[in-house]
């Protein structure tokens, strides 16, 4: 089954709060994942802890969600997704 990880970015400028864009990756695997497991990748620093499991036995896939970065502007936003979309 393949494992497709999302991440929401949320830009927290003075006033408002909204989802920025939304990234992902996808992964080949034969392990089952479990929320409360940590999940790493190139793009963090630290692992994350999943937060969710979704799981789709008909279109073969384990979605996961691993939380959200904060930016405190447009543009830190927007350089939180360049940096993701640099990591695949």
């Amino acid at each position: 089954m393949k494992i497709i990880v999302d991440l929401h970015i949320i830009c927290n400028t003075p006033g408002e709060k909204y989802v920025h864009s939304t990234v992902g990756k996808e992964y080949k695997t034969d392990l089952v994942p479990m929320g409360g497991m940590r999940f790493e990748d190139l793009a963090w620093k630290e692992p994350r802890i999943i937060q969710s499991v979704t799981i789709n036995p008909t279109e073969g896939y384990y979605y996961l969600f691993v939380g959200n970065d904060e930016g405190e502007n447009e543009e830190r936003c927007e350089q939180l997704k360049e940096m993701y979309h640099g990591h695949g």
